[in-house]
Order: C-alpha cells, then sequence, then structure tokens
C-alpha cells in the first residue's frame, strides 16, 4: 500500500515537473524569437553587419558573443579595417561600432537625451539593484553630485591626501603579504588579480569613506566583496529576460550581504555628518577631508541630500573607483614580469624621483608614465569604451543611422591594434610615449597617463574623461613605487593564463599567481 502511495506521488512529481520543464521551454523559444524579431526590427541602417541575429542557428551563437565577444569584435575590425564602423548582434541589441573619427566625434559628443551614457549603463550594470537603488533622475538629473565630488577630490585635495594614500597602499600590500603562500627561499605567492583589488580596496575605503569607518577592516573586507558581487550580479542578469533582472540581481547581491553591511557602516556617519555640518563643526579639512563629507557639501537639495541617496553615492563611488584600477595594476605587474628588462631603469628613476622633489615624488616619473600607458593600450578592461544607448534614432556622418535600443560604442581595443595610430602596435614598448619618441614629437599624442584624446580613450571621452583618473593615476603610482623599491618578483608560471573573456570585458583570472620576495635591506625604501 505504502509502496504504490509512493510510486503514485513519484510519477505524479514526474508528470509535473515535466510539464513544467515543457512550459518553461516553450516560453524560452517564444522569449528568444520575440526577441530576435524586435532586434532584427531595430537592426541598423547604412552600415556593415556582421551577423544576423534572426536565424534559429543564430540563437545558439548567443553563446559565442559571451564567450568571446571581444574576439569577434576584433575580427571584425581587422577584417574591414580602419576607420570603419560596422554592426554586431549582441544578446538584446545590435552593437555599432566605429572607428570613424568624424562618426566618434559624433558619438562624444552626442546630447544625453539621444546618446544615453546612463542608459547604457543601467543595461550593463543594473545599478538599482546593485548600487542601493541608486537612480539617475530627479535627484540629480545630470549625475553632477559624482562628478563634483571627484573633481574637488583630485584637483584641490589630492595633495593633502598623498601621504595616507600611500601609507594604506603600504599596509595593504604588506597584509596582503602576510596571507600568502610560503614557496621556499624567501618566495612569497599570491594571486595577482586578489592582490591588486585589496591594495586598491585599502585606499580607497580609507579616501572615500573616512577615518572613521574606512579604516574598520570589516568595512574593507565588505567593500572588496561588494565589487565583485556586482560584476556577477550584473553579468548573470545581462543574459536573462529584463522582467527577470528584480529577481535575479538582488537574489546575487544578497548571497554575501556585502552591500547590506556597508549601508550599516556608512549610514549612521552620514547622520551623524549631518548633524555636524549643521552646527557647523564639519567641513572638508582636518579628519573630515573624505567623500562623505564631499558628497554632503556637493548635495544642494533636500532629495540630494537624503541619506539613501549619499550612501548610494558613495557605495557607487567605491564601486567606480576599485573595478578598472584594481585590473589596470594586475596587467601591469604581468607586464613587469613578461619584461623585467625595465626594471632597474624604473628603480633608477624612481630613486631619483624621491630624492629630486620630496612634495610631488611622482612627477618626474616619465618611464612609468609611458610603461602604464602602453599597458592601458594593450590591456583595456573591456574591448569597448564610450558606450551609449541610442534614445532617438541618429545618423552619424558616415551616413549610418540607428534606431533607437541600440548600443553604440568605440572599438578601443582594435583600435590599439592599428598601425596609423601606433607602430608595431602587437609590440610592447614601454618607452612609446615618451616625449623623446620619434612618433610623439610628430603626432603630438598624448604622454601621460591621465591625458584623453580621441585616439587613446582609456578614460571616456575628452569632453567628459573619468573625473578619477588623477586619483588612479597616484595609487597606481604609489603601488608601483613600493613593490618596485622593495620587493623582487616573477610570475609563478609564465604559461599561466592571465585573463578570460565575457561578453566585451576582458578579466583577469585569480587563479594566476606572482612570487614575491624582499629585497636587499639597502636598496628598499
Amino acid at each position: 500500500m505504502l509502496g504504490q502511495l509512493i510510486k503514485e506521488s513519484a510519477s505524479a512529481a514526474l508528470q509535473y515537473y515535466s510539464h513544467s520543464i515543457l512550459i518553461a521551454g516553450v516560453l524560452a523559444v517564444l522569449w528568444k524569437a520575440f526577441s530576435n524579431f524586435q532586434i532584427y526590427h531595430s537592426r541598423p541602417r547604412g552600415v556593415r553587419i556582421i551577423a544576423e541575429p534572426y536565424s534559429v542557428r543564430r540563437w545558439f551563437k548567443d553563446f559565442d558573443f559571451i564567450l568571446k565577444g571581444s574576439t569577434q569584435i576584433l575580427n571584425a575590425y581587422g577584417k574591414l579595417g580602419a576607420g570603419s564602423t560596422f554592426a554586431i548582434p549582441s544578446m538584446a541589441e545590435y552593437q555599432v561600432l566605429t572607428s570613424n573619427p568624424s562618426d566618434i566625434e559624433a558619438l562624444c559628443n552626442g546630447p544625453e537625451d539621444q546618446l544615453s551614457f546612463h542608459e547604457a549603463m543601467t543595461d550593463r550594470l543594473k545599478h538599482y539593484y546593485t548600487i542601493y537603488k541608486f537612480q539617475y533622475g530627479d535627484p540629480d538629473p545630470n549625475d553632477s553630485i559624482p562628478r563634483r565630488v571627484v573633481k574637488v577630490l583630485l584637483r584641490m585635495q589630492l595633495p593633502t591626501l598623498r601621504p595616507i594614500i600611500e601609507e594604506k597602499v603600504k599596509h595593504g600590500f604588506e597584509a596582503q603579504l602576510a596571507k600568502g603562500k610560503d614557496v621556499g627561499d624567501g618566495w612569497t605567492a599570491l594571486s595577482t588579480f586578489l592582490l591588486s583589488k585589496a591594495v586598491v580596496e585599502e585606499s580607497n575605503a580609507r579616501i572615500i569613506l573616512g577615518k572613521t569607518i574606512g579604516n574598520q577592516r570589516e568595512c574593507v573586507d565588505a567593500a572588496l566583496r561588494y565589487v565583485g558581487d556586482v560584476v556577477v550580479a550584473a553579468e548573470i542578469a545581462r543574459q536573462f529576460p529584463t522582467f527577470l533582472t528584480p529577481i535575479i540581481a538582488p537574489t546575487i547581491m544578497r548571497w554575501s550581504g556585502a552591500m547590506s553591511k556597508l549601508v550599516k557602516f556608512i549610514s549612521p556617519v552620514v547622520e551623524e555628518r549631518k548633524k555636524l555640518q549643521a552646527k557647523g563643526l564639519a567641513d572638508m579639512s582636518g579628519e573630515h577631508r573624505d567623500c562623505i563629507q564631499w558628497t554632503l557639501e556637493a548635495s544642494k537639495t533636500p532629495a540630494q541630500r537624503a541619506t539613501p541617496r549619499v550612501v548610494a553615492v558613495l557605495i557607487g563611488l567605491l564601486l567606480a573607483s576599485s573595478h578598472q584600477m584594481s585590473m589596470t595594476l594586475t596587467y601591469v605587474l604581468y607586464s613587469l614580469c613578461q619584461h623585467p628588462e625595465y626594471i632597474p631603469e624604473l628603480r633608477s628613476e624612481m630613486e631619483a624621483s624621491l630624492n629630486a622633489d620630496p612634495d610631488d615624488p611622482f612627477k618626474r616619473l616619465y618611464l612609468l608614465e609611458s610603461f602604464l600607458m602602453e599597458v592601458a593600450r594593450l590591456n583595456p578592461p573591456d574591448a569597448l569604451v564610450v558606450q551609449r544607448k541610442v534614445k532617438k534614432t541618429v545618423k552619424l556622418p558616415s551616413g549610418a543611422v540607428i534606431p533607437p535600443n541600440n548600443l553604440i560604442a568605440v572599438p578601443q581595443q582594435a583600435m590599439a591594434r592599428n598601425p596609423a595610430l601606433f607602430p608595431e602596435p602587437d609590440t610592447f614598448d614601454g618607452r612609446r610615449f615618451l616625449p623623446e619618441n620619434e612618433h610623439i614629437r610628430a603626432t603630438q599624442a598624448v604622454t601621460k597617463l591621465t591625458d584623453v584624446k580621441y585616439s587613446y580613450m582609456y578614460w571616456g571621452p575628452p569632453r567628459k574623461p573619468c573625473p578619477g583618473r588623477w586619483y588612479a593615476s597616484y595609487t597606481l603610482k604609489a603601488v608601483l613605487v613600493h613593490i618596485l623599491m622593495n620587493y623582487d618578483f616573477k610570475q609563478e608560471n609564465e604559461k599561466a593564463r592571465k585573463y578570460f573573456l565575457w561578453t566585451t570585458a576582458i578579466l583577469p583570472l585569480p587563479t594566476t599567481r606572482i612570487l614575491f620576495r624582499k629585497r636587499d635591506a639597502s636598496n628598499m625604501v
């Protein structure tokens, strides 16, 4: 009797789940068909389309874009040549990619209501769910608070923050080194990417969140974990229909609880700082020189000053300051391991610069500046830059007509391989951007990592580049000066893979390690 009941229950359950799977499969096919129809209906005109998204065979090609989107773009650029504008279908829209100078300028200078950076980042980051319900719109329609905050930080306050940055860099690196694996003969093995993330976050937490909570280990660890959560949540949510985003993204963000922990750390400090500011006891000097204070002083309306809004801005700054900088540092360390011939000259330059101008010790690091630019040229964190979502139909100077809901961007990874812009583009040349370089003199190309022009947009468009690039540049230099002057290092396995591809992102593998060993005491600083 019991056995029969179990069999009947199992049969009913199997039938139920079989029907559910069948229904889910049918719904998935219908959704994909509808999605492909929408993509086809909104296809760009007057531009070379690399592949069509609406055949049955193409449905499975989406996985190609997910796993090697940057390679597809690089290959298309190689076939069509420099100065081309072409389109390639991704998961939910066409990506129109231009290296045409006139099209690039039109893209960079297009109005937000037609070519929207905010909408593109909403699709990419799902920031309502990943940045504490942050929304562009009524509280700050022009996104002026973060830009004002960072501008004040970088252009007015950075000189006073240098000792703090250098102290946090040293502390962060030494703490990670203590956690590394001893492999004998004085060498310690560390994951290159995890080391870079930890050292960068050590400085970011202090500069952004201030002395009260920015020095607390639990808060720094939460910030470090939070950045990884956002990348995972946003990228996974992008692979599913948008109506599932409110389920998928919050579920992933709740997994570690890092964002919730940050909110609990930051909210009381914001409330307390608002009270002090009302009494005239808090300003951008002394112990209140941090992004909490700068955000409050940049916020002019009650909606902007609401604690949840301020907290969301601060969490967003943590994300923005960590992601690209930690990846760049990772690739710089790999490049130094691959080209150790630069290390003695870099050390000599650092020693001379540190002794020549203690007030601005990184001012004369010309070779390091060029080396960093060359690493950034060959190792962008994403194949695309200046990503804009089309809100109203736009016609580019090349004649391409792009309907709404598509994406337009510049294929920076591909353009970095253009021999007309960079002679022998596939060869690493750490001196490529030195002022005495013949090509530099002839073209007046950029000579500083923080500079931006249409042929080198690592930090975004010339009109509105990343306002945090001075801080990022200084922090990168602080890390490298500390490491180069105090440690020898080498890659544990020279043949190990260093990165993996995910759609257009190029992400460092956390499993690849570098070995560190302290230098002779007489050479250390």
